[in-house]
């Protein structure tokens, strides 16, 4: 794209564009609240949008990262999570739940993958909702379900 992309923190005016985005792609549509995202915009449009998680046990989770398919393979989404892991504090791990298939592409920001039962209780409670609901969706769409993983960055 020619239009400049910019990343920012997100605005309670973004909310319905994040919500609009993550239910677009299916991801997990619980505790989507805007200050907790950075956003990817381009051209004044909300093009993409990345969340860190804070469960009450204090663990942090990477979560709802999802761009526009319009502007997918364009290093859109690897931008968000470096911005968002940028200005996260270094000092508590943080987790993410992705489809096994992915997994290696969260390595260059020191991610790796661990037992779910080596998680926070809240990251583990993500992780069984979403291979529960995931796959009996993938199931109810005619797919198979995809095997979900737990990564850590310490």
């Amino acid at each position: 794209m020619s239009t400049r992309l910019t990343l920012r923190f997100a605005s309670a005016h973004d909310q319905p564009a994040i919500v609009r985005l993550v239910r677009s792609e299916r991801l997990n549509p619980h505790a989507l609240h805007w200050p907790n995202f950075i956003v990817a915009e381009c051209g004044g449009r909300l093009v993409g949008a990345v969340q860190m998680r804070l469960h009450g046990d204090g663990s942090r989770e990477l979560g709802s990262l999802v761009v526009d398919p319009a502007y997918r393979r364009q290093g859109i989404g690897g931008r968000l999570i470096g911005g968002l892991l940028n200005v996260q504090d270094k000092a508590s791990a943080v987790h993410v739940i992705t489809a096994r298939t992915r997994a290696r592409y969260f390595a260059a920001w020191g991610f790796r993958t661990i037992a779910p039962c080596r998680a926070p209780r809240a990251v583990r409670r993500n992780h069984r909702r979403g291979q529960f609901a995931g796959g009996l969706m993938s199931l109810l769409h005619g797919r198979l379900p995809q095997r979900l993983v737990v990564l850590e960055r310490c």
